[in-house]
């Protein structure tokens, strides 16, 4: 709300973006990736593994604002199935994992309990790239988190 108490009009990116994403809930496919607004607000981006089929071409070409289909390298399934599987084999080392911005890789937050090896070991157990958000503690469902790693390097 604003300082006058209504809600603020959207914006047409995030109309754009809204219609987007009710196209991908509404037709589910595993080469689904993600839609996107850019960090400059303006631009909108759909990723999707492999060719765009019509209907998302459609819905994307009705939009009032350009919206650009990106090529993602794997689907948000893909991520988030190779993301479980890390967390479930790397309990007490892996704190938060899950799809990078643009699709290309998992991104996965360490605990500062760690080993220093442990980045390295679990990029070996994965054939999807890994990327490092740093360190971050949970506590009672409250993060803590330090940089002490890169960050996300795909920002989309």
């Amino acid at each position: 709300m604003d300082s006058e108490g209504s809600i603020p009009e959207s914006t047409p990116e995030e109309d754009a973006a809204s219609a987007v994403t009710q196209w991908l809930v509404e037709n589910p496919s595993p080469d689904a990736g993600k839609v996107r607004i850019l960090d400059d607000h303006k631009t909108v981006v759909v990723y999707w593994k492999g060719d765009p089929p019509a209907g998302l071409q459609q819905i994307v070409a009705a939009q009032p604002v350009p919206v650009t289909i990106r090529k993602a390298t794997y689907s948000r399934d893909e991520l988030v199935a190779a993301a479980k599987a890390l967390i479930a084999a790397n309990r007490g080392v892996i704190t938060a994992a899950g799809p990078n911005r643009d699709l290309s890789a998992v991104w996965i937050t360490l605990s500062s309990k760690a080993p220093q090896t442990a980045l390295a070991a679990v990029r070996t157990q994965s054939a999807i790239p890994v990327e490092s958000g740093g360190v971050l503690d949970i506590t009672y469902g409250r993060g803590r988190a330090s940089s002490q790693t890169e960050g996300p390097s795909s920002q989309g």
